[in-house]
């Protein structure tokens, strides 16, 4: 779980305070000077509820002189205020699915580990069915090539028995499943790992209404997810 300095958490709630982002392609990091533009669409829910595996997308433009195919791309953000600067915060782990060069500038659609699950799922014959939902998603980040986020197995359902699949399912379909079971939702944390979020639990991956000084939206006494 990432921790905050006290810094961060003065700056975040102080006026004027703005967010810069640096990025580290294959090893090579990238800072104001080389980013254009960035966006990310974190996908959490189609919908509110639960029972989703939602993948994360990076389009990010930049100046580089090469940009490899397939790369590895890590963002991060730190909060500047006047002379105070926090410290640098990992915020997700892509792979760059497309790329384009056009007069000196690389234009990149990558998406985080979730794009991996998108494969069918052929269980080991010799693992036992149903398995218990923490050995199925361990074998599933396995598959994936991913950690498990230790929060997970405090959301996961453990009644909940994962049966070997009948028809061509996917992995991320059986998150799906483990996921509605658990009541929660499974993402990839900003570390790059496998994290089931509980509705009752959001992390700091999880985006809350704010306001402009960073402050949580409340109704009722309740945080507004968006």
């Amino acid at each position: 779980m990432q921790q905050t300095s006290d810094l961060w958490k003065d700056l975040v709630e102080r006026k004027n305070t703005r967010k810069e982002y640096k990025f580290e392609i294959n090893g090579v990091e990238y800072g104001d000077a080389a980013e254009i533009s960035h966006s990310v669409d974190s996908g959490l829910f189609d919908e509110f509820g639960i029972g989703n595996a939602s993948t994360a997308e990076l389009t990010l433009s930049l100046y580089a002189d090469e940009i490899p195919r397939g790369a590895t791309v890590k963002r991060f953000v730190r909060l500047v205020n006047g002379e105070d600067v926090s410290e640098w915060i990992q915020k997700g782990v892509y792979f760059i699915n497309r790329r384009s060069y056009e007069d000196g500038i690389w234009t990149i659609d990558a998406f985080d580990a979730m794009r991996k699950a998108e494969k069918i799922w052929v269980p080991d014959p010799e693992q036992p069915s149903p398995m218990q939902p923490d050995a199925a998603v361990r074998e599933f980040a396995r598959l994936m090539d991913v950690e498990v986020d230790d929060r997970t197995w405090e959301a996961l359902n453990m009644s909940y028995g994962v049966e070997f699949p009948t028809n061509d399912y996917t992995i991320r379909q059986e998150l799906c499943f483990i996921a509605a079971a658990s009541g929660g939702n499974f993402i990839i944390s900003d570390e790059g790992k496998l994290l089931l979020v509980g509705l009752t639990a959001f992390p700091p991956e999880t985006h809350y209404l704010i306001e402009e000084h960073g402050k949580a939206i409340t109704f009722g006494g309740v945080r507004i997810l968006v």
